[in-house]
């Protein structure tokens, strides 16, 4: 059914039809009657994408995400969703940029969402015909784009610093993500300032084999068996669900974290007894990238970024750094020797 069957069926003009559906008050009540009575009986339901369209109104705001399985991009993600629609639009998930790019040109949106800014490329596009949000993106300031900064940088500093500090110097990485990052040249926040970090206090980091870093807990825990004297004393990992499942590795082998090992996670949402991890709130960077949004929708040209600062805690959620911590002593390897 047509908007034109609605109008034949309640005897009025198209155009009364289209204004009493739309609720002008100039329509008399009677003719608003007749018209909706008419758009039951023949099950009329109008397009909105189309009226959205025609009248430049459409509210979609897509989100491009790298990986809903990782815990953080999943509930950065949720909140952003919950976020735009208490403002008023409508999410529409996307699994890349490209994708995100696509869905824009397709639907003419007004405004996007990159809750991972690596694509340069992209959001330069974007930015040319909308308004661009972009989560931790490292970019210049630029016209009709507002960035929420996370310091990943300052609080996985504090973390190497305080390794360094209670006599932990044999640091790993155990991260899938950091090294498709780095086969991509993106920077990766987290590890490369470990690297950095390290390089300046001299300390060298453990890595396997033809890579900087450990594919999965599982590849470390074999790594682990061929080189039981090692004496690794830290591990980052890409996240809490892999630091967990790392924490599982050593305790397969008898190891015990921290007394042996410490592992430190990301997120701060599974945390077992001995582990570390960065806490970061997802909700608080989703209400300040929707607020910049707005702010971009509502006729600014330049915003300035937003900074989120996540924290170093404990099994407990407690800051790391605010008490004394006691000193690492290497861990005596299976033969006994320290």
């Amino acid at each position: 059914m047509t908007l034109c069957d609605v109008a034949e069926r309640a005897g009025v003009a198209l155009n009364t039809a289209r204004r009493a559906l739309h609720g002008v008050p100039s329509v008399r009540p009677y003719i608003r009657e007749r018209v909706q009575q008419a758009a039951r009986e023949l099950d009329y339901h109008p397009n909105l994408l189309a009226r959205a369209l025609k009248e430049s109104a459409l509210r979609v705001v897509p989100i491009s995400v790298i990986d809903l399985d990782q815990i953080y991009f999943g509930s950065l993600a949720g909140h952003l969703s919950h976020c735009l629609v208490n403002a008023g639009m409508e999410p529409a998930l996307c699994f890349n940029s490209e994708h995100l790019l696509r869905m824009s040109r397709s639907l003419s949106t007004s405004a996007s969402i990159l809750a991972a800014g690596f694509d340069v490329t992209v959001i330069q596009a974007l930015a040319q015909r909308q308004k661009v949000v972009t989560v931790d993106s490292r970019l210049n300031p630029m016209p009709f784009v507002g960035n929420v900064e996370v310091d990943f940088p300052g609080v996985y500093r504090q973390a190497v610093q305080q390794l360094l500090a209670t006599g932990r110097r044999r640091i790993a990485f155990c991260s899938e993500f950091y090294l498709r990052a780095s086969a991509h040249g993106w920077f990766d926040p987290k590890f490369d300032t470990v690297l950095a970090t390290l390089h300046e206090a001299g300390v060298k980091p453990v890595m396997p084999p033809r890579a900087t870093a450990f594919s999965t807990p599982a590849t470390f825990g074999a790594w682990l068996d061929e080189r039981p004297e090692s004496g690794i004393d830290a591990l980052f990992c890409q996240n809490d669900m892999t630091a967990v499942r790392a924490v599982g590795e050593l305790a397969a082998r008898g190891l015990r974290t921290p007394d042996d090992l410490l592992v430190i996670g990301c997120d701060n949402n599974q945390v077992v007894p001995g582990m570390w991890s960065i806490d970061v709130d997802t909700a608080a960077m989703a209400k300040d990238a929707v607020d910049l949004l707005q702010l971009l929708l509502s006729g600014e040209t330049h915003v300035a970024p937003r900074l989120h600062k996540p924290r170093l805690v404990d099994d407990r959620g407690a800051p790391i750094g605010k008490r004394p911590t006691r000193t690492h002593r290497p861990a005596p390897d299976r033969k006994g020797h320290r």
